[in-house]
């Protein structure tokens, strides 16, 4: 029942795109009854030279020539509108999966599945690209087609066309489910055996020092070659899955012609008559014979499929719906007894009860695991925690979404860069900032000079598989981004943790120089970083201590 939940689900995609699936199907149609009719044409023109009819050779080829020709270019047609749906299909499901990631907000991306995210929004979309060319529109063509033939057989004699409608179920529905069935079994296995070679190789890769080092040559071979001899028996075994279903189809496909001809012989049927069933029988095959490796193809499909369909039923850790209220200045940050843990009996934060006032400086320490960055992304809002949460004394719930992000202005220990220029990372907490503020944020940041120092300036690609810059300038245009934003209450969680002494203290000063008058949340395991604070508090065992 799962199955049709997802295909189900699937389906309604389509919908924008019902009309182009329509003339899809059609063509496709169109497509298989040309090369039906290219040897039925034949049949009939000598039949009628045999039996001494009237028969114009010339108007016979022209038909079947013209059949070829609408048969190319029906299925070129088909083929096109098929991926080309597909494609338009891919790319409104990853407009949904983005839509459904937006709402679920950074919580969930923050949590230990971030990389099955990255492989839903990947490969997963590309797996259904089999589902949507080569599953829905050929199901329908399939279909199509097998209603005209049989029903052409039907017309010459009715038990005929019931014989030849059993082959192409048995060919077109029968084996497809066994393949898929098949599959379901083998597929785990494969999929293991795959994902264990892989491992094994990135291991290797990664550890070529230590192997070389402590002798492990020879071990890490055999296991590499144990790895590969599985994988290539589970891949021998769906090979051979699929050479069996192949020659089950085509000897189905002959037993159905031979069938027709002995049926039609026995029953001393006329020789036209026998002689177009076996030739239909032979000639119609060919829309449920593409159906044939949709069972192997549909495990992959549907798995993908399902955890896609998870993904989009997944609900949002907090909604912004009925948040109504806008703060545009700061007067002072509340915590009371504030509780919360990632999973139901694992409390990290208990009773926490905090106040920042306009101005103030707050540094908080403590150990790794202590709730440090978690308290950052509550006051973030990622997560709704048990106590209150309060900005001017208005409840975290009910303040709007774009009202919170203008309040906030955060910077973490790794400032994350897109592959784009500098001036358009720095600006992304406020794109419509000049050059000039550009320029003046940076400046703040102490990284104006270098940046004018790069031969393109501002207009300098970095990030990604672009320039590659240090940790000390890639902090800096953090700041500069965080100066850029100009937010009231600043949120520094571990700033400076993955700096050197001169490039921390470098940082602190300029904060310290050029923060003056905001509130500020320092979060840091050093205790330099946390000496700015006025004040100094410590996080141990979910709570507080001074």
């Amino acid at each position: 029942m799962r199955q049709w939940t997802i295909i189900r689900w699937l389906l309604s995609f389509v919908k924008p795109l019902k009309g182009r699936m329509i003339l899809a199907i059609f063509l496709g149609i169109i497509s298989n009854l040309a090369v039906v009719a290219i040897s039925i044409i034949g049949l009939q023109g000598v039949l009628a030279i045999l039996s001494q009819q009237p028969v114009n050779p010339q108007k016979c080829l022209v038909m079947m020539v013209g059949c070829g020709v609408i048969r190319g270019v029906a299925r070129y047609c088909e083929q096109y509108l098929n991926h080309d749906i597909a494609f338009r299909l891919l790319a409104i499901i990853r407009q949904q999966i983005f839509a459904t990631l937006r709402q679920l907000g950074p919580a969930r991306l923050a949590g230990k599945k971030s990389g099955d995210l990255v492989a839903a929004i990947t490969t997963d979309v590309e797996a259904l690209e089999v589902f949507f060319a080569h599953t829905v529109s050929p199901v329908f063509i399939a279909l199509g087609t097998t209603l005209v033939t049989v029903g052409y057989l039907a017309s010459y004699h009715l038990g005929l066309g019931l014989l030849l409608l059993l082959g192409q179920l048995i060919v077109g529905v029968a084996l497809p489910v066994l393949s898929y069935r098949r599959y379901q079994t083998s597929g785990p296995a494969y999929q293991k055996a795959f994902i264990g070679l892989n491992q094994q190789v990135m291991e290797n890769i990664a550890s070529l020092q230590d192997i070389f080092q402590f002798g492990l040559k020879e071990q890490r071979l055999a296991k590499l070659k144990t790895s590969g001899q599985a994988l290539n028996q589970q891949y021998q075994q769906r090979l051979a899955q699929g050479s069996g279903l192949q020659i089950m189809s085509e000897g189905l496909l002959i037993g159905t012609a031979g069938s027709v001809f002995l049926t039609g012989t026995l029953l001393q049927l006329p020789v036209a008559t026998v002689l177009v069933g076996t030739v239909l029988s032979l000639s119609s095959f060919g829309s449920v014979l593409a159906l044939n490796g949709l069972g192997s193809a549909l495990v992959t499909t549907l798995a993908s499929g399902r955890r896609l369909y998870d993904l989009n039923q997944e609900q949002p850790t907090v909604s912004f719906a009925d948040s109504q209220r806008v703060v545009a200045e700061l007067t002072d940050v509340e915590l009371a007894d504030v509780s919360f843990g990632y999973e139901e009996g694992q409390g990290i934060l208990k009773d926490l009860s905090l106040s920042l006032k306009r101005g103030q400086w707050l540094g908080i320490g403590g150990e790794s695991g202590s709730g440090k960055s978690t308290l950052v992304k509550l006051l973030m809002r990622y997560w709704d925690p048990q106590g209150r949460i309060a900005i001017n004394q208005e409840p975290l719930p009910t303040i709007q979404e774009a009202s919170l992000h203008q309040l906030e202005s955060v910077m973490e220990q790794s400032t994350f860069l897109f592959e784009e220029t500098i001036g358009a990372n720095i600006r992304l907490g406020r794109k419509g900032a000049s050059q000039e503020m550009v320029e003046v944020a940076a400046q703040k940041a102490a990284i104006h000079q270098w940046i004018m120092t790069l031969p393109e300036g501002y207009e300098t690609k970095i990030g990604g598989q672009a320039r590659s810059i240090s940790d000390g300038e890639r902090q800096r245009i953090g700041l500069a981004r965080l100066f850029l934003h100009d937010g009231p209450l600043l949120l520094l969680d571990e700033p400076t943790s993955n700096l050197d002494y001169v490039n921390e203290q470098a940082i602190l000063k300029t904060l310290t120089a050029e923060a003056n008058g905001k509130t500020v949340l320092v979060i840091s395991h050093r205790e330099t970083t946390l000496a700015l604070a006025q004040e100094r508090v410590y996080l141990k065992k979910g709570g507080v201590t001074r």
